[in-house]
C-alpha cells in the first residue's frame, strides 16, 4: 500500500531565507512543484551529514555537506539539478536530507509557490 503526505506551500521561507532544508527519512520520492514565476535558481541538494557532534544527534537544521542530486522534470523526462521555472520536480530519496537552495542566496531569488508531496511505496 503507498502512503502520500502533502506539504505545506514553503514559498514564505523560501523567500526569506533562500532555502529549504527537510528530513526525508521514511519516504521514497518527493515531488516539488513550483508555480508562477521563480527569480533566480532553485538548486536540489542531498546529504547524509546531521552536523552531529558530541552534544547532538544533528537534524535537517543542523545538517551539512549538501552535494547537488537529481531530480526529473516531470514534463519533459530530463534529469536536472536545479528549477529554473515553473513545474514538477520528482526526488527519488537517496539521502536523509533534502535542501532547496536559492542562488543567489540572497535576495532577488524567490517563487511564487513552492510546494511538496511526499510518497512512500509499499
Amino acid at each position: 500500500m503507498a502512503i502520500g503526505r502533502p506539504l505545506p506551500d514553503y514559498s514564505a521561507t523560501f523567500n526569506s531565507t533562500y532555502k529549504i532544508t527537510l528530513d526525508m527519512s521514511g519516504w521514497d520520492k518527493t515531488t516539488i512543484q513550483t508555480s508562477g514565476a521563480v527569480l533566480g535558481t532553485i538548486n536540489i541538494l542531498g546529504s547524509n551529514d546531521g552536523g552531529a557532534n558530541a552534544t547532538s544527534q544533528g537534524d535537517a537544521q543542523l545538517a551539512i555537506n549538501f552535494t547537488p542530486i537529481q531530480a526529473k522534470n516531470l514534463a519533459t523526462g530530463s534529469m536536472v539539478n536545479a528549477i529554473y521555472g515553473a513545474g514538477l520536480f520528482e526526488v527519488d530519496v537517496n539521502a536523509q536530507y533534502l535542501r532547496l537552495q536559492g542562488s543567489p542566496a540572497s535576495a532577488g531569488t524567490n517563487v511564487y509557490r513552492l510546494m511538496m508531496f511526499n510518497s512512500k511505496i509499499g
